[in-house]
This record gives C-alpha cells, sequence and structure tokens, in this order.
C-alpha cells in the first residue's frame, strides 16, 4: 500500500478534473464536434502505445528486478528516451506532409479534421516521454513524481487553458490545443524532474549495451501486449466513427467517459504492482506473489463493484448532465460498464506473464484478441452502430481475460479470483437493484433523484461491506491512509 494515498489523490484528482471538463467540453461544443475530437485523441492514444517500444512496461521489470544494479540501469535511460522521442515525432511530420488530408478526405470524413488531427498529433513526442518516466519511476517503486505530473498537472492546464480559449471565443479548437499543450507542459516538468531523480551515480561511466539489448529483445513483446491493449480498447470508437456519423461517435465517448471511473481505483493500487510482481517471480517466491495478485484484485474489486453497480443501473441518464443530444441506449451503457469492469477485475493477471519472462504468452493472446475485435467491429458496427461496437468490444476482452486468467491458473497454479471477489460482486449488484426496484415507483427521472439515489445505494453498500466483506488489515489500511491524508501540509 505503499504510496498508494498519493496514487489514489491524483488519479481521483485527474479523474474529477477530466469528468469536470468532459462535461463542460460535451455541453459547449455538442456532440457531433466532441465525437470528432475523440476520434483524433483515439488516433494519437493508439500511436502513444507504439512509440515507446514497449518500454513502458519494460522499465517496470528491468529497474524493478534488479535494485541491487538500480544506478547502472538508470543511466540506460537518457539513451532509451532519445531512442522513443526520436521515433514519435514521425507521424506528426507525416500528417505535416498532407497525410492528414488523406485521412480526412477517406476515412474519417468531418470538415476540418485533417487540422485537428495535425495538432493533435504533436502532442505525441512527449506523450511519448511521459509514458517512458513513468515505467521508470514505477520501476524504482517511486511513482509520485508521474502521478503529479500526469494526473494533476496536466489535467489542471487543460482544463485552465481550456477555459481561457472558451472566454475568448473558441469551441472547437480551445479543447485540440488545450489538450495538445497539456502534454507538453507536464511533460516539460516531469523531464526536469527526471534529471534529478534518475540520474544514476557516475553519468560518465560506460553503457551497458548488452543490457540495453537484453531490453530490446523484450520490450518489443510488451509494447504489443499494450499496441493491442490499447487497439482493442479502441476499435470500437474508430470503427463507430468510420461507419457511423460524429454524434455516435461522442455519445459513445461520453459513455466511455463515464464507464473508465469503475477502473479509477485499481490504477491507483496497480502502480507499482507489476515491479513487485517482477522481484517476487525472480526471487522464486511464487506463494508471495500469488497474495500480492490476489489481495491487489480483492481490494478492488470492494471499491470497483459498486461503482460498476451504480453506472449500470443509472449510467442512460448522463443527457441529464450533459444535455439532450446525449441521450444513450441503456443496453449500450450495460455493455460498456460491463467490459470495463471485468478488465479491472482479471486485467492484473496478465502481470502474471508480461512482468515473469512469459511475454510472449500474452501478446499472443492479446494479439488473438485483435484480430477477434476488427473482425466483430467490421461486421458489428455497420449492422447495429454503437449497440455494435459495444458489443464487440465486450466479447473481445470476455474472450482474453478469461483465457489469460485460465493459462495463468494452468500454469503457475495461482487463483487470482476467489470467494471474496464474487461475494463483494453480489452483494452491489444485488443492493443497487433492489435500491433501483424500490424506488422505481417515485422515479421521476430528474438529475437531483438521480443522484438521491446513487447516494443510498452506495451508503447501503459502504455499510453492508464494512461489516461483511472488510478485512482487519483493510480497516488498518483505511485508517493509515486517512492518516497520511490527514497529515498533509494544510
Amino acid at each position: 500500500m505503499k504510496g498508494a494515498p498519493l496514487n489514489a489523490a491524483a488519479m481521483i484528482y485527474a479523474k474529477v478534473v477530466s469528468f469536470a471538463t468532459g462535461i463542460i467540453v460535451a455541453r459547449v461544443i455538442g456532440a457531433t464536434q466532441y465525437g470528432m475530437f475523440n476520434v483524433a485523441r483515439s488516433v494519437l492514444e493508439s500511436c502513444s502505445i507504439v512509440s515507446p517500444l514497449g518500454l513502458d512496461l519494460a522499465m517496470q521489470r528491468h529497474l524493478g528486478s534488479a535494485p541491487e544494479h538500480l544506478s547502472a540501469r538508470l543511466r540506460q535511460l537518457r539513451f532509451f528516451r532519445l531512442v522513443t522521442f526520436s521515433l514519435a515525432i514521425i507521424p506528426p511530420a507525416l500528417a505535416a506532409t498532407g497525410f492528414n488530408s488523406y485521412v480526412e478526405q477517406f476515412i474519417y470524413r468531418y470538415p476540418d479534421f485533417a487540422n485537428v488531427l495535425l495538432v493533435t498529433l504533436i502532442a505525441l513526442p512527449f506523450a511519448t516521454d511521459i509514458a517512458v518516466l513513468g515505467g521508470a519511476y514505477r520501476g524504482i517503486l517511486n511513482p509520485a513524481p508521474f502521478m503529479l505530473a500526469n494526473f494533476v498537472l496536466q489535467p489542471s492546464v487543460r482544463l485552465i487553458i481550456m477555459g481561457l480559449l472558451f472566454v475568448i471565443g473558441y469551441r472547437l479548437w480551445a479543447v485540440v490545443v488545450a489538450t495538445c499543450a497539456s502534454y507538453i507542459i507536464s511533460w516539460a516538468v516531469l523531464a526536469m524532474l527526471a534529471r534529478k531523480d534518475m540520474a544514476g551515480d557516475d553519468p560518465h561511466d560506460r553503457q551497458d549495451w548488452a543490457d540495453i539489448r537484453s531490453v530490446l529483445l523484450y520490450s518489443p513483446y510488451l509494447g504489443a501486449s499494450l499496441v493491442f491493449v490499447v487497439w482493442i480498447r479502441s476499435a470500437d470508437s474508430l470503427f463507430l466513427g468510420h461507419f457511423g456519423s460524429a454524434k455516435d461517435v461522442g455519445q459513445y465517448a461520453a459513455i466511455l467517459m463515464i464507464a473508465q471511473l469503475i477502473g479509477l481505483i485499481g490504477e491507483a493500487l496497480g502502480q507499482t504492482l507489476g515491479a513487485r510482481v517482477a522481484l517476487r517471480y525472480r526471487n522464486n517466491e511464487l506463494t508471495a506473489m500469488e497474495h500480492l495478485l490476489t489481495e491487489n484484485v480483492r481490494r478492488i474489486t470492494l471499491v470497483s463493484a459498486p461503482i460498476f453497480a451504480a453506472i449500470l443501473f443509472w449510467g442512460n441518464r448522463i443527457d441529464l448532465v450533459l444535455g439532450p443530444t446525449f441521450a444513450v441506449d441503456a443496453r449500450v451503457v450495460a455493455l460498456v460498464s460491463a467490459r470495463f469492469f471485468l478488465q479491472t477485475i482479471f486485467g492484473y493477471s496478465g502481470f502474471a506473464l508480461s512482468m515473469t519472462g512469459w511475454h510472449a504468452r500474452e501478446t499472443t493472446l492479446l494479439g488473438c484478441g485483435f484480430l477477434l475485435s476488427v473482425t466483430l467491429c467490421w461486421v458489428l458496427v455497420p449492422l447495429f452502430g454503437q449497440l455494435g461496437a459495444a458489443l464487440a468490444s465486450f466479447a473481445t476482452m470476455s474472450m482474453i481475460n478469461l483465457v489469460r486468467y485460465a493459462v495463468v491458473l494452468r500454469m503457475f497454479r495461482i487463483r487470482i479470483i476467489g470467494m471474496p471477489v464474487a461475494a463483494a460482486i453480489a452483494l452491489a449488484l444485488t443492493t443497487a437493484g433492489v435500491v433501483w426496484l424500490l424506488l422505481r415507483p417515485i422515479d421521476n427521472r430528474t438529475l437531483a433523484f438521480t443522484v438521491f439515489e446513487a447516494a443510498v445505494f452506495l451508503v447501503l453498500f459502504a455499510g453492508t461491506a464494512w461489516v461483511l466483506l472488510i478485512t482487519d488489515e483493510d480497516r488498518d489500511a483505511v485508517s493509515e491512509l486517512f492518516g497520511h491524508f490527514a497529515d498533509w501540509p494544510g
């Protein structure tokens, strides 16, 4: 749990600010332009997963698995960063030479999309270096600088710049420029901190090129795994953008924005998990590795299950917040939220492969998932629109996570999901369902009453879970967490 309070606070802050920013953006520019921006952002995210060459994950394994060689390996970081930053310049350079116009003419036929894509892609080299530095900071078990730069500074800068440009009179371009500028500014701050935190003891020592080559041999597998994961996540939006309208993408993006809240605490708890799994496996401590993964999933479920249940029963009311152009299908909300919850619970079992030398199997599994995702999206999105996109994504993520879990169970005899996880899920869904059914006769579908219903559910779940599901160790961890917050200045 070391660092968890700061991680949780930073990520909660980022989600709250991003959520508030998303609401403002959606209301100001509407579903159509919101959809166009999200297509460009999806392209940026897809490219930003390829450009680090897997080093954002490899640095966690490389630095975390050999603390006795930490100083020497930190000196290698500058070389890795230079290679990936140079690679990340290629996509915006191609866009500047006219490739963005081809995309607008033949793939995403939205007015002025070429210019939106160009400005968005300018952020790519900086987003790439942030990812590599983030992996390095997690590898040395000190994610705080990365968390503050990426999850506090970046959304804050984006909101401030965007607000100023809104006041001046810009709309879509306020969002695009603010997003690009936020990456550049947060990168500058993080790079400055990294010069002090990760310089190594003696920068004049010779590089160990054999060690560097060993990283470059396995990092593409880890990178491919991330590429497949992000492309799988983005395939639904990208195919929907091609076969549907910008408004369809805007509504779908709003659902994704809500559903991402499900994995919020899980991301905070898992920031250093990869490095810790790598160290335990190297020391042949399989029982400790199983306990680490099992406890992580159990705690994630306790906080993620109620968020999933609330979105499942009341998430289709986002039009009450974003406006009537964001009226969405409850079936789409259910499938998208179920996909995010499934990934939140099962996703960290992937560390049992990617951090233990079995990265090729993880990559192969995700590659098969990517092919399945493309096939399903190609078939279902033209037929069913948003529902087809959600169904394709849910089916793909279900296949990947269940097969991966079976592989880990067979290889390591590690059972990560147990009865405590099932009990938390059952309690959340049952409590939310009962509240929804009991209040349904008087439900007037207003924002105030929806907040009231969700609040009643969350209070009932928290009280019941505290008595039935929370262990003494959990209570001590909660007390310690709030103790950390109480000790912070101000």
